[in-house]
């Protein structure tokens, strides 16, 4: 595809000719230039002191040397300047290779082991490297705050829906199921209000998370696995990535534990977890998430976005449904390994 509008103004800003391009995703563009090197576009959500705090911790864990990463190389041309905007206030735009390979399979266990083991050497090079401060997105003690944020939506959603508020089906569903929904929740929140999770916090040193791990944000190509999409990145306890890479290989594959089981087998090759780091994963896998995902915002989507949600809502409710059976065999995992 030739390049668009936004593309040609990316390409004048960052230097780069460009000779095609391809559409990811929404703000996300794959191009090409003349030579046949590629290159990703991104459009960032975040502000400019959180793309420089995320590019130097990086570049820091780069020159540790222990981690393969996907992420721009600024002494090489066209990758020098950070990010640019198309207009002024507009949203900035990353520059980074194109990288080859595909994402690993939740079916392999060979491939999940290789996704813990390198999320515990990410968190372990973590450790190594001197933090920068300036920027810096620093996680650790919000947990109670983000889990009622979430439970805030939950409520918020199936409110609307009891006042019949979305005129479709989600309101039957809602008023029937929205009761279940909201004690997942709520028996999330408690469990971490009675966790140890304040002394946790004071008592460990935080750790460099990637913050949205899972089997698209992992690249392998032949023998080589290499972590990508680095915008999520936080300072928090290793369960949040855990859990991450775990919700997201798993979600998909009716809570299969044995995919749980080969990311936890490869994490603990690397790093040994300690008996807190299972009971706040329980606490955070709890969490009904995949619900709200599903219908955050589902007033602003058009109408068959909508009929994907409603279509897809007793699928969903039934995997969330699975998380006590799922929770049991974790802490069985936790205590036998």
């Amino acid at each position: 595809m030739r390049p668009n509008k936004i593309v040609r103004q990316l390409s004048r800003r960052f230097g780069i000719p460009v000779k095609e391009m391809s559409i990811v995703k929404t703000g996300v563009y794959r191009v090409v230039t003349p030579g046949g090197k590629k290159y990703v576009f991104k459009r960032m959500a975040y502000p400019p002191a959180r793309l420089r705090w995320i590019d130097r911790t990086l570049l820091r864990l780069r020159r540790d040397g222990s981690v393969p990463i996907v992420w721009r190389r600024p002494h090489k041309r066209w990758e020098n300047r950070l990010f640019v905007r198309v207009k002024p206030q507009g949203p900035p735009y990353t520059i980074n290779p194109w990288a080859k390979g595909r994402w690993p399979s939740p079916r392999s266990t060979k491939e999940m082991e290789a996704c813990g083991r390198l999320l515990a050497t990410f968190h372990r090079s973590g450790n190594n490297i001197a933090i920068p401060k300036k920027g810096q997105n620093n996680q650790m003690g919000r947990w109670p705050s983000y889990l009622r944020s979430e439970l805030n939506v939950l409520r918020r959603v199936i409110s609307k829906a009891k006042r019949n508020g979305f005129r479709s089906p989600l309101d039957k569903m809602l008023q029937k199921h929205g009761e279940e929904i909201l004690q997942m929740g709520r028996a999330a929140l408690r469990a971490l209000k009675q966790s140890r999770y304040p002394s946790i916090c004071q008592q460990r040193k935080a750790t460099l998370c990637h913050g949205d791990g899972g089997p698209s944000n992992f690249l392998l190509h032949g023998n080589r696995l290499r972590l990508i999409d680095f915008e999520t990145l936080r300072l928090d306890l290793p369960s949040y990535d855990l859990y991450r890479v775990i919700f997201n290989s798993c979600k998909d594959h009716h809570w299969n534990f044995t995919i749980a089981r080969s990311i936890l087998d490869g994490y603990q090759q690397v790093n040994q977890l300690q008996p807190s780091d299972f009971e706040m994963l329980k606490i955070l896998l709890r969490f009904p998430r995949g619900m709200c995902k599903l219908i955050e915002h589902y007033d602003k989507k058009s109408a068959k976005e909508k009929r994907r949600i409603e279509r897809e809502f007793p699928r969903i409710l039934a995997e969330e449904r699975k998380m006590n059976s799922f929770i049991k065999q974790l802490e069985n995992y936790a205590q036998t390994g």
